[in-house]
């Protein structure tokens, strides 16, 4: 069994620190722009310039392997040989006084590998900054010698391996547990030809559609064939999407059942973040909120207790945990699921382009993933409310009163809008 994670990934991971901050709407601009941005720096470099390079290493353990996978930006060949850098922002560029720590260590862990293999007594590395309004760029550059950049490297490595060797030693336990995990039950009548065809269309890559009444215990005879698959190596983590809170809870109370049994399975409920949240509004920031004020320097070593104490991070215990560390609850139910076995959720957490676990499911991102999905017949109507767009009457009027003392041409199309949605409303 090895691990796999990006270079990001992994200094995101290990080395994140601050504060949680809404207030920084900027991000999801700035990611937006970006390709736009490095794609513009990248053609005005030399001939000696090398626009995304992939690279890897290999951590060998006594164990298993760790392989760090990334693409850099930028290698300039000339003397002396230099990785770069380059990070897209709305901050003032004039006021940053030192590259953001996590983005230098990305730089820093592309510099170490082409080094490695290289052979290089020494390598620069270059951040290249720009500001995403101007197109102003400030660099950072600094030369580290191979022996520097190794013993710093293999710090970050070994700061990763504590989680990694707590999830090897897991594994093993739950492949063993559900190896030797039987049917909890005597099968009702056709329950075991339900169990055989779920394994059977995992086993093959399908898809089945499953109708049968209330109380013949649909939920046991799906979940345990799953969970039988992935003993067997046929995927590695289950999601159970559900419409409904309380189907979660049958869900989750299965897998406890099955726990009485030997299963060893870790677990956990994502509860919406309007729930779950400690305060009374939901605004996450640090002014605002104590959680998110330093959740980011706290909530590796939330993780980690919970991780190593707990088998099923329920809302009860999501929130026990939060209140110990003093990180935010919502954040701390998505970190857990990078570490679950199970995932128990609502559709959205799958199925909506605004809310779905990028974690999982962003482009780039492969798994070995199984789909449970509850009550399935609720995607229709659900489906409609996750892609498509909703127009109200009575903005377009209320923006019309704001705009008309600004740009009368503006005015009169939103109140074309308007009588055209007042058509409909008829």
């Amino acid at each position: 069994m090895d691990f796999r994670i990006s270079v990001r990934g992994l200094v995101e991971f290990v080395l994140r620190s601050g504060d949680i901050d809404n207030r920084r709407k900027a991000a999801a601009d700035a990611m937006a722009e970006g390709s736009r941005i490095h794609k513009m720096i990248q053609k005005r470099m030399g001939s000696s310039y090398r626009a995304e390079v992939p690279l890897s290493y290999c951590y060998h353990t006594e164990r298993y392997d760790i392989i760090l996978e990334g693409r850099a930006d930028g290698i300039i060949e000339s003397e002396p040989i230099t990785i770069d850098e380059i990070k897209g922002t709305y901050r003032h560029l004039e006021k940053m006084e030192a590259p953001v720590p996590v983005h230098l260590a990305q730089a820093k862990c592309y510099a170490y590998i082409y080094a490695f293999t290289q052979k290089l007594p020494q390598i620069s590395v270059q951040m290249t900054y720009c500001n995403l309004d101007t197109e102003q760029l400030r660099y950072f550059k600094e030369t580290y010698s191979f022996s520097e950049l190794e013993t710093w490297f293999l710090q970050v490595m070994e700061q990763y391996r504590r989680w990694t060797d707590f999830m090897y030693e897991w594994k093993e336990k739950r492949q063993s547990s559900i190896k030797q995990l039987s049917f909890p039950f005597s099968y009702r009548e056709g329950q075991k030809e339900l169990v055989s065809y779920v394994y059977q269309t995992i086993v093959h890559q399908k898809k089945l559609f499953l109708e049968a009444p209330t109380g013949v215990g649909k939920t046991i005879s799906t979940v345990f064939p799953a969970l039988k698959a992935i003993g067997e190596g046929k995927a590695d983590r289950l999601f159970y999407l559900t419409a409904k809170t309380i189907t979660g809870m049958v869900a989750e109370d299965t897998l406890m059942l099955l726990r009485t049994k030997g299963l060893r399975f870790k677990s956990v409920i994502i509860t919406a973040k309007d729930k779950i949240c400690f305060m009374e509004e939901t605004d996450c920031n640090p002014e605002y909120c104590p959680y998110a004020k330093g959740h980011f320097d706290r909530i590796n070593d939330a993780m980690f207790d919970m991780l190593t104490c707990e088998e099923h991070f329920d809302r009860t215990l999501i929130e026990q945990y939060a209140v110990k560390h003093q990180v935010c609850p919502f954040e701390l139910s998505l970190d857990m699921s990078l570490f679950s076995d199970g995932i128990i959720c609502d559709y959205n957490y799958l199925f909506d382009p605004h809310v779905y676990l990028k974690r999982f499911f962003a482009e780039g991102e492969k798994g070995e993933y199984l789909f449970l999905i509850d009550e399935a017949h609720n995607l229709v109507e659900r489906g409609r409310e996750m892609y498509s767009a909703t127009l109200i009457k009575e903005d377009f009027l209320a923006l019309k009163k704001v705009i008309k003392i600004y740009d009368q041409k503006m005015a009169k199309q939103l109140e074309k809008c308007n009588r055209e949605l007042l058509n409909y409303k008829k």
